[in-house]
């Protein structure tokens, strides 16, 4: 199949799995994650190459970025309760970040792998479009960058707001930031659905760990390598 079908195919499977998860709101139904899976299944189906089919669909990638950009209108509408708690968000973003690298990058080290694996699946809390770009910088691998920030979006979509609630935490702007600096796009659609309060926060928390990791992850990785 050509460019114009698979790209026409990845549209299309993704609005009939959101048409399924819209009428059901049924988390574990998200439809980026059956959505992928069928994808999954219809490659192995043709034979068609992985790095063909990224090839073909790269421009659905590239849309990212101006989805990225667009969240700021409603950090603009709360940008007064944002800069209250600007040193607050500062230091949530801040740990979140460093956790999540130190966590992912110590487990796989002590199995024993490569560093270009786990420098790669480290950035899967950061925003697809900077992952690739900061794996690419260090000589990482973009494709299991995106595979890993796939994982931790569809585990913090489908999860994230029930064990929130598990632990306790009831705050709208927590919940938001726990969504955005933990799952970034996807986390934070989910949080918009709870409300545009945990939403917005969601953006903040995911364009400033965005941010961060651009600034700290690159001379860090190269550091440590």
């Amino acid at each position: 199949m050509s460019w114009p079908v698979w790209s026409l195919a990845t549209i299309a499977t993704f609005y009939a799995a959101r048409w399924v998860y819209v009428r059901t709101k049924q988390p574990l139904l998200h439809p980026v994650l059956w959505g992928s899976a069928a994808l999954v299944v219809a490659l192995e189906l043709t034979g068609r190459p992985y790095a063909a089919y990224w090839r073909e669909t790269q421009w659905l990638v590239w849309l990212l970025g101006p989805g990225v950009v667009a969240l700021a209108v409603p950090v603009y509408r709360l940008r007064a309760l944002i800069a209250a708690n600007f040193r607050l968000l500062l230091a949530v973003v801040l740990a979140g970040l460093f956790f999540s690298l130190a966590s992912t990058a110590g487990v796989l080290v002590l199995f024993g792998v490569g560093r270009a694996v786990w420098q790669a699946l480290a950035l899967k809390s950061i925003t697809a479009a900077v992952a690739f770009a900061i794996a690419r910088e260090v000589n990482a691998l973009p494709m299991l960058a995106g595979v890993g920030t796939m994982v931790a979006a569809l585990l913090g979509a489908t999860l994230g707001p029930w064990v929130l609630a598990r632990a306790g935490v009831r705050d709208p702007r927590a919940i938001g930031l726990g969504l955005g600096c933990g799952s970034h796009m996807i986390g934070t659609v989910r949080a918009f659905e709870l409300g545009e309060e945990p939403g917005t926060f969601a953006s903040v928390g995911m364009a400033l760990t965005a941010l961060a990791a651009a600034l700290i992850c690159p001379p860090l990785f190269l550091l440590l390598s």
